[in-house]
């Protein structure tokens, strides 16, 4: 494997551009061999020496101003590593001091208690004559209420004592965990550079036939602090040492478990892969069942009629959110395959988080139990037996599973979910993080669950006589006919919006810019306009059931839809995805850095979302045809499964986004996207494993635009052009020789090629 590749796969991509520019210096010197290569006689060899020579008076230069470039990064994550170590020995320092003091408090209660019970004789006399007297007044409860207060509000204390240090013990643990990843990064960054060097120089060396690359290297990068620091190793084992002596108890097992940095390739588990299989398996063997009962069974044995319509509205949500579930497991997939640092974004705890295999298996696993709720709702409806019991007992199923206590089924995600949807709820009185408005965002692309919510309490409210004849009922409650069900329907259709227009203000009222957040709470305020007057079309369509062109608020529906979809349609395409960024360079119409391996999936993306935004122009054509009327609830269906992809493709382009900004800041702060490499001294054994075909496995197996590869084309492209130039100048010299060099050779180096990746391809 070239060391290109290797470098490729286990940079850190928040610092991709403080690394070694690698291929570069490969570049440089294909060029000076491409001009050189001709000179084959040995009379010719003096020539290739001068040459060379002067491509050296530029080539340690720049050897020279990446290792100062580098010198100074690792300088300042070191600074920053040390100053984070002072902070947490403080904080242990104060957590031990705390722990002592409670012990201590504790052994003085138990000697109070000892010294208490064995009092001198003349207090055991005198305690005697005042407890007989209390006695006497109030038998049986005098030493109750001496004693059991004293224990009550010690018990209460040291309860109290017991849960402040449980949480500074878990917020130091979770600290020593982010700085001990840290550490681990800033080690691998050592190593990667120093063997990039080394092998850059023993490159030179080889094709130049020369020594000199080796004795730059030795004056300059053997001694270079980045390579030469042992600091960082030392802090490690400050880390472990103190890690386990203090929060361990001594168990370095336990702790390095708890420390150990894991594997990008997230390993997964044999028996998540079974199950995925083998609901994938039933998923197949129901969706035709499911197909074959509701074609054949149209009436029950009652000669009653199904209630195919009840059946839409009660499981169309439930269908949207378990779809939503499965393809959020794919957005998963893809960016932990172009390595998106979604765990970074998020900020979940980067040892125990879901996998993309148990975000498919938690998906399929409800999908069974969706198809088996209804193929058993078209059974019962058959037999005449309790039809609707289906649906309410696979919402009631779905509640107990995410509210469930106990320590499984993924008790860590459910919680984290939990949490995270409590601080929507409550969104204008928390800060407000990525994970926080992703989420939020996500609600807004299920809308049609938040209308079908007033249709499900009022269907087993009033309606439902649990059998499908007597599915309409005519005492139904004020909230679910005429006028104000629409406004019920209206308001919790605005509910989503609401949580992100609230988010918005939080985060202005935090940062104090009226751009972005300003800006963006103006968005979703256009959807407040939009369900207002969609509502009122709805609302007031009966009076104009003969000449539907005549009702007013569909042409204001109308306007405020289109408004609306272009707002949130150009903050999709330039604040969300970051694309028409005027520096895009070669990627036209793009942004300057993209990592999915295509253009075309970006420009598709753009399309894709341009119809999507406007699809709901298929309601004003059906809105003058009553004929049509009759499958506008199915038709609603099938915006809301839009909808759920349109959100599956915007989230790739928004995470997308969302890790270029985090590399533009490097914010590498509990990064965990390379597998930790060992302090190896012996660096000519790691360069011959990398020289090997499979010596080392590539995290990537397909070539991508990534910034992994390539900080930034353009400026990589302006860097050849100076390079070339450079070589071109040696070789046009004053010397009568090299200038008889640059004429015999010059179209030598036009024969470079850049295929359409921007990697260039010169051995």
């Amino acid at each position: 494997m070239k060391f290109a590749e290797h470098l490729s796969a286990h940079v850190t991509p928040e610092w991709t551009s403080q690394y070694i520019r690698y291929d570069d210096m490969k570049e440089l010197l294909a060029q000076a061999m491409s001009k050189a290569q001709p000179f084959a006689d040995d009379s010719d060899n003096v020539l290739r020496e001068q040459f060379f020579y002067r491509v050296d008076e530029h080539f340690f230069p720049y050897c020279e101003k990446e290792a100062t470039k580098i010198n100074t990064f690792f300088a300042e994550k070191l600074a920053e590593a040390i100053r984070r170590w002072e902070t947490l020995q403080s904080e242990i320092g104060h957590f031990e001091q705390s722990h002592r003091h409670g012990s201590r408090r504790t052994e003085t209660s138990a000697v109070n208690t000892t010294g208490t019970n064995a009092p001198n004789d003349d207090t055991k006399s005198t305690k005697k004559s005042r407890r007989s007297v209390h006695t006497e007044e109030n038998p049986g409860t005098a030493s109750l209420a001496r004693v059991l207060p004293e224990r009550l509000i010690e018990k209460t204390r040291e309860k109290h004592t017991k849960r402040v240090q449980y949480r500074k013990r878990n917020d130091l643990k979770l600290a020593f965990s982010e700085f001990y990843l840290m550490l681990v990064l800033l080690q691998n960054y050592q190593t990667l550079n120093f063997t990039g060097f080394r092998k850059i120089l023993k490159k030179h060396d080889k094709l130049f036939q020369t020594a000199r690359g080796e004795e730059w290297r030795k004056l300059h990068i053997d001694s270079a602090p980045f390579h030469t620091s042992k600091r960082v190793e030392l802090l490690i084992n400050e880390v472990e040492t103190k890690y386990t002596d203090v929060l361990e108890a001594g168990d370095r097992s336990r702790a390095m478990k708890r420390l150990r940095v894991p594997p990008l390739e997230e390993k997964q588990s044999p028996a998540v892969t079974f199950r995925v299989g083998v609901f994938v398996g039933m998923i197949c063997l129901l969706v035709p069942t499911v197909i074959v009962l509701g074609t054949n069974l149209h009436d029950s044995q009652s000669t009653k009629p199904l209630a195919w319509r009840q059946a839409l509205f009660l499981y169309r949500s439930t269908f949207l959110i378990v779809l939503h579930i499965v393809l959020v497991g794919i957005n998963v997939y893809g960016w932990s395959s172009s390595g998106v640092n979604h765990v970074l974004i998020f900020e979940i705890d980067p040892r125990n988080h879901l996998t993309y295999q148990q975000f498919l298996e938690i998906g399929f696993f409800l999908f069974v139990l969706w198809f088996l709720s209804f193929a058993g709702f078209i059974l019962s409806s058959y037999f005449d037996f309790y039809p609707f019991v289906q649906p309410l007992g696979f919402v009631t199923m779905i509640l107990l599973l995410l509210f469930n206590p106990t320590q499984t089924l993924y008790h860590h995600a459910r919680f984290w979910f939990l949490k995270i949807m409590g601080r929507i709820i409550c969104a204008p009185f928390y800060r407000v993080g990525f994970a926080d408005f992703w989420l939020a965002d996500q609600l807004t692309s299920l809308e049609l669950l938040f209308f079908d919510i007033e249709y499900f309490v009022c269907f087993y409210i009033y309606d439902v006589g649990w059998w499908p004849v007597d599915a309409s009922s005519a005492g139904r409650g004020f909230l679910c006919h005429s006028w104000p069900q629409v406004a019920v329907q209206t308001i919790l259709m605005a509910v989503p919006s609401w949580f992100r227009f609230a988010q918005c203000l939080r985060r202005y009222r935090d940062t104090k810019q009226k751009f972005p957040h300003l800006v963006n709470a103006g968005k979703y305020a256009s959807g407040f306009f939009v369900i207002g007057t969609n509502a009122a079309r709805r609302a007031t369509a009966i009076n104009y059931i003969n000449n539907p062109a005549s009702n007013p608020y569909l042409y204001v529906w109308i306007v405020t839809a289109f408004i609306g979809s272009t707002y949130k349609l150009i903050w999709d395409i330039k604040m969300d995805w970051g694309f028409f960024d005027k520096n895009a360079g070669e990627n036209k119409f793009l942004r300057d850095q993209i990592v999915y391996p295509s253009k075309f999936y970006y420009y598709a993306g753009i399309v894709e979302d341009f119809i999507f935004r406007y699809i709901w122009v298929i309601n004003v054509f059906m809105q003058f045809r009553t004929s049509s009327a009759e499958y506008t609830d199915v038709i609603g269906f099938i915006f809301g499964l839009i909808e759920i992809f349109r959100r599956f493709i915007w989230n790739y382009f928004r995470l997308e986004n969302e890790h270029l900004n985090n590399c533009g800041e490097f914010r590498a702060v509990r990064d965990i996207s390379i597998a930790p490499i060992s302090n190896i001294t012996d660096y000519t054994t790691l360069e011959d494993m990398m020289d090997k075909e499979n010596g080392i496995k590539n995290r990537r197996q397909s070539k991508r635009h990534d910034l992994l590869g390539k900080v930034n084309n353009r400026e990589i492209k302006k860097q050849t052009h100076d390079n070339e130039k450079s070589l071109t100048h040696l070789s046009t010299n004053s010397s009568p020789v090299n200038e008889e060099f640059h004429n015999r050779f010059v179209m030598v180096s036009s024969q470079i090629s850049i295929d359409e990746t921007g990697e260039q391809h010169v051995f």
